[in-house]
């Protein structure tokens, strides 16, 4: 008499996490960026999670403006 072995049960594959925003990440949301050739001002709106993001207009990389005070 030949035993045959049952097949193991299969394992559930466990699901990714995603991804955590950087906690000291350049673009955070409400962050603004100009560019000194062109003069255009970006507005950061939603985190993509990146750690480092270059952010390019008109060739050279935009600045960061500091953010207007409270009155």
């Amino acid at each position: 008499m030949a035993t045959t072995k049952k097949p193991a049960p299969k394992k559930p594959i466990p699901k990714k996490a995603a991804p955590k925003p950087a906690k000291n990440a350049s673009s955070r949301v409400g962050s603004k960026y100009a560019c000194s050739d062109c003069g255009l001002v970006l507005v950061v709106d939603e985190d993509c999670g990146c750690a480092t993001v270059d952010l390019v207009c008109c060739g050279t990389p935009m600045k960061k403006k500091r953010a207007a005070c409270k009155k």
